[in-house]
């Protein structure tokens, strides 16, 4: 618009330079300064106002962001979150990218627990001829864990404030040991808490992060006081035993997210385990005193290193579990004990033929004696074949 005002205002000058010269004198050799000024007007012409870049910031929580500018403006972000000593953090700058048709441009991004408290952000964008900056602050809230529902994010990145040496040796069994948790800590959990806990792995907003490793040491659930910052930090061979197998690596998982709320008390060391052992009814072999006894029991069947993977009843409680049913029977357990019958009848009849024929086996019934007895034999190479204890 001014540029085609000052055309305007041209030609009518020249209008009237034409009328000035048939009517009156002559002008002087002398011309006016119309040079322009700094801001590219002409003098006594007022250049206009840059308008700026109109910006909103439409949404702004932990986890979203969104604002409304010009469609096409290029934009980018940046957050401002204290972050706590363990654990995850979420980005500290977000992907820059352009507003659609409708100016709107939205970021979503990780969101894991951090300290609650005030955060801030800063959204910049840029338009063909001007740019803007908003800055706003937005409420982290606080984040209570819950066994009921919790989410899990399982990585092989470096965990804060940890020093350990990587052992390239171990880096297999560090990856098959995160493919293993990842694809079955959510069943595992569920069976540990007697269906009352639901797990969810999360790799963007989760309650609590895993970090395995691959490196010897011992694995830890970590927790700051100040700022109730917490992870855990899993060494998939340990410091005294060696080499862990894959699911045992998944119970260390279990154990150690028992730790976010266990165990505290008398009966409880500083290390957050129990000092004193209490069987939990419907409980056997190495669960029967639950999964946080200092130490953890684990026993050895073969080349089968079996630890516990079941919350007793004092644990139940303190995972937040008022009101629980009975263990389910482990499958290996449940096999046991239908062994244990079927060993229990068949040696009854083998000793009620021992007791009738004490002074030897009639040849009549000597080969049915015999292929009870080589039955019965059977049956104890299964049972202690078993992996697990039905004591």
């Amino acid at each position: 618009m001014f540029g085609h005002s000052s055309g305007r205002f041209a030609s009518f000058a020249v209008l009237l330079a034409l009328l000035a010269a048939a009517c009156g004198p002559a002008p002087t050799a002398t011309r006016p300064d119309v040079s322009p000024t700094a801001n590219g007007s002409r003098p006594g012409v007022t250049a206009p106002a840059v308008t700026p870049l109109p910006i909103s910031v439409t949404d702004a929580k932990y986890g979203l962001l969104s604002a409304r500018t010009v469609p096409g403006a290029r934009c980018q972000a940046s957050l401002r979150v204290t972050v706590g000593v363990y654990g995850d953090a979420p980005p500290e700058s977000l992907p820059g990218q352009s507003a659609g048709v409708d100016g709107f441009v939205t970021w979503t991004y990780s969101a894991p627990r951090v300290p609650s408290g005030t955060a801030g952000y800063t959204v910049r964008c840029r338009g063909d001829a001007a740019s803007e900056t908003k800055t706003g602050n937005f409420t982290i809230p606080t984040h209570p864990i819950v066994a009921s529902s919790l989410t899990v994010h399982v990585t092989t990145d470096t965990p804060p404030s940890e020093q350990f040496n990587i052992d390239p040796s171990l880096v297999p069994l560090r990856d098959s040991s995160i493919a293993k948790i990842k694809a079955t800590l959510a069943t595992e959990w569920k069976a540990a808490t007697r269906g009352l806990g639901s797990l969810q792995v999360d790799d963007r907003s989760a309650d609590i992060t895993i970090f395995v490793i691959a490196a010897r040491g011992t694995s830890v659930h970590r927790r700051n006081p100040a700022d109730d910052s917490q992870d855990i930090v899993i060494y998939v061979s340990d410091s005294q035993l060696g080499m862990r197998s894959v699911e045992n690596n998944v119970a260390v998982a279990l154990h150690e997210l028992g730790h976010i709320w266990c165990c505290y008390g008398p009966d409880a060391n500083d290390t957050g385990h129990w000092t004193t052992k209490q069987a939990s009814p419907g409980l056997y072999g190495v669960d029967k005193y639950g999964l946080m006894t200092d130490p953890v029991t684990c026993v050895s069947f073969g080349a089968v290193l079996s630890c516990p993977n079941r919350f007793s009843d004092r644990e139940m409680v303190a995972l937040g579990f008022t009101n629980f049913p009975p263990p389910a029977l482990d499958p290996c357990i449940a096999q046991a004990f239908a062994l244990k019958s079927e060993l229990n009848s068949l040696g009854a009849q083998i000793g009620a033929i021992e007791a009738q024929y004490p002074r030897g086996i009639p040849s009549s019934i000597y080969d049915s004696y015999v292929a009870m007895v080589n039955q019965y034999n059977a049956l104890v190479s299964r049972r202690n074949a078993l992996p697990c204890d039905p004591s």
